[in-house]
Order: C-alpha cells, then structure tokens, then sequence
C-alpha cells in the first residue's frame, strides 16, 4: 500500500477548510494571469520574473475597503 502523498495529507485539507472559511480556488492559470506573469518566457522563472508576488488588483481592493472602515471609525 501506497504511502499518502503531500496532497493528501496536507494540500487538501487545507483546500476544503479554505473553501469552508470562505476562500475561493484560483486556478494556476488563472492566478499567473493576476499576478502579470510574462507568457513568452522560456522558463517558469523566465515567466516570473517581473510578476507581482500578490494579485495586485485585489490587494488594492481590500486595502482600500480596510482603510475606508478605519476612516470611518475614527470619526
């Protein structure tokens, strides 16, 4: 019998208890795009290389959305 893998013992469970919290999956392709991956690099590190290490839109987002309730508890 197979021993189980990283996947099975760590990556899902913290999938499915992101997922109950309220966190949704963002694919690889998808999260690459967000994050301003380069898609004619020749090497993954090629293709990261100047990308964001956070989905910049987002971010901006909530800091915005965080900044504004502490503006208005303040006052």
């Amino acid at each position: 019998m197979p021993l189980p893998g990283e996947h099975k013992t760590v990556q899902a469970r913290i999938l499915a208890y992101a997922q109950e919290i309220g966190w949704g999956y963002v694919s690889r392709a998808d999260a690459e795009a967000r994050r301003g991956f380069d898609p004619d690099g020749a090497t993954p590190e090629d293709r990261a290389r100047l990308a964001s290490l956070y989905f910049d839109d987002l971010l901006h987002a909530q800091t915005r959305t965080r900044r504004m309730k502490v503006r208005n508890n303040g006052q």
